[in-house]
């Protein structure tokens, strides 16, 4: 039984990212290592993940996926593939038509709602320092920051942004602030 107080991320995220995003993408070897820590990426997923399981099954991918980059980046690289290829799906395109419509404030203004619906932890506050850019601080990136950067960034293009660009202004804590503009 979960605690109240523990941090988990929900099924439909792991389904998103393992199911959606990475189908087909990660090596036998990854996807092993997967499965030995009880997430199989052909099985139905849980209701729910610990956060513990939740970084080491994403330093797996990164380390899978680009190899060849520094962390940081293949993590931002990450966060973006996760924006990106959900949005091929049917509801992915539903959504992604949704982000058009309302545009990058507005889907940024709702962003923490779409983080709320991936785990019971993320919490987004947002400070408007001009129509087109925004401070915007993260209390919890379980130390990938650049995660949430990209897919930040990907979101805003999606949404019709031109030149997004997300910058880290601080860490705070496990948190994270980050500055966000388009034109």
């Amino acid at each position: 039984m979960m605690m109240m107080d523990e941090r988990v991320v929900f099924g439909n995220t792991f389904h998103g990212i393992f199911q959606i995003a990475l189908h087909g993408r990660l090596s036998t070897a990854a996807r092993s290592a997967l499965g030995r820590m009880g997430l199989h990426v052909d099985r139905q997923p849980l209701p729910f993940y610990p956060a513990s399981v939740w970084r080491p099954s994403l330093d797996i991918v990164v380390r899978d996926l680009f190899p060849d980059l520094h962390l940081e980046e293949a993590y931002r690289r990450l966060g973006q593939k996760m924006v990106t290829d959900v949005s091929e799906t049917v509801l992915g395109r539903g959504m992604l038509a949704l982000g058009r419509a309302l545009g990058p404030r507005r889907l940024l203004m709702r962003m923490n709602h779409n983080f709320r619906n991936a785990d019971n932890y993320v919490q987004m506050q947002l400070t408007e320092l001009a129509p087109t850019a925004y401070e915007v601080h993260i209390n919890e990136t379980l130390g990938m920051p650049s995660y949430y950067q990209g897919i930040i960034e990907a979101a805003l293009g999606a949404s019709g942004a031109r030149e997004p660009h997300v910058h880290h202004v601080r860490a705070e804590g496990s948190g994270c602030t980050y500055r966000v503009e388009w034109h």
